[in-house]
C-alpha cells in the first residue's frame, strides 16, 4: 500500500485560540489508503491485508488515549462520549469528535472548552495534553487484516479503503508539537458511491 494522503472532509474557519496549553486541530477527515483498488463481488467479500508505513500516532496509542480521557468522566458524560464512538466519522474512538468538535478544525481554546464541558479539571487536561506530547512523531508500521463485505448490493463495488485521519497541534506552555493521529477502523468507498463496511482494524 501507498502513504495515506489525507483528503479532509467538513472544513471549518480556523480560530486562534488563547489558551497556552491544549490541542488544536488542524485537519480532520477520511484519509485515502492511495495505490490500490478493491473490486468486491455482489453478495461477497474480500480478504484484505496490508502493511503502511507512515509518520503517525499509532491505533494502539489512540486506544490509550480514548481509555485514559474515559477513565477521567463521570458516569453521564462517560455515555456522550460512548455516543460519538458510536458515529462512522469517529472511524471507531469518541476520541476524534471529542477533540474536533463533530469533525473540523479546532483551536486550543475550543477544544480546552470541550474538555471543560465534559467536566475535566485543569488538572485533567494536562494529563491528557502530557500523554500526547510523549507520542513520538516517528515512522511507524501500520497493520491491516480483515474482510471487506458487499452483502447489501447485488452487482460488484470497485474502490479504495479509507481510515479517519486528525491532524493536531499539541501546544505546552512555548512548544508546539505537530502529530497525525489514525483511527482504527477502515472502509471501502466505491467509485460508484457506496460504503463497505470491513470486519478488521489497523493495529
Amino acid at each position: 500500500m501507498g502513504n495515506l494522503s489525507t483528503v479532509f472532509a467538513n472544513p471549518s474557519d480556523n480560530n486562534t485560540g488563547s489558551a497556552t496549553d491544549g490541542v488544536a486541530v488542524n485537519a480532520y477527515g477520511q484519509g485515502q489508503c492511495s495505490g490500490v483498488t478493491y473490486t468486491v463481488p455482489a453478495h461477497g467479500d474480500i480478504a484484505v491485508s496490508f502493511k503502511l508505513k507512515m509518520q503517525c500516532v499509532t491505533p494502539a496509542n489512540v486506544d490509550a488515549l480514548d481509555k485514559l480521557i474515559q477513565g477521567m468522566l463521570s458516569a453521564s458524560n462517560k455515555r456522550k462520549y460512548d455516543q460519538l464512538t458510536q458515529k462512522s466519522s469517529s472511524g471507531g474512538r469518541g476520541f476524534f469528535l471529542f477533540f474536533s468538535a463533530g469533525g473540523s478544525r479546532t483551536s486550543t481554546k475550543q477544544t480546552t472548552h470541550t474538555m471543560t464541558e465534559y467536566g475535566l479539571t485543569t488538572e485533567q487536561q494536562t494529563k491528557i495534553i502530557d500523554a500526547m506530547l510523549k507520542m513520538a512523531n516517528e515512522i511507524n508500521t501500520f497493520n491491516y487484516k480483515g474482510t471487506i463485505n458487499n452483502t447489501r448490493y447485488d452487482y460488484s463495488v470497485s474502490g479504495n479503503l479509507f481510515g479517519i485521519v486528525m491532524d493536531a497541534t499539541i501546544q505546552k506552555g512555548e512548544n508546539h508539537t505537530q502529530l497525525r493521529f489514525l483511527a482504527p477502523n477502515v472502509h471501502l468507498d466505491g467509485d460508484n458511491g457506496s460504503s463497505l463496511p470491513s470486519v478488521g482494524k489497523l493495529y
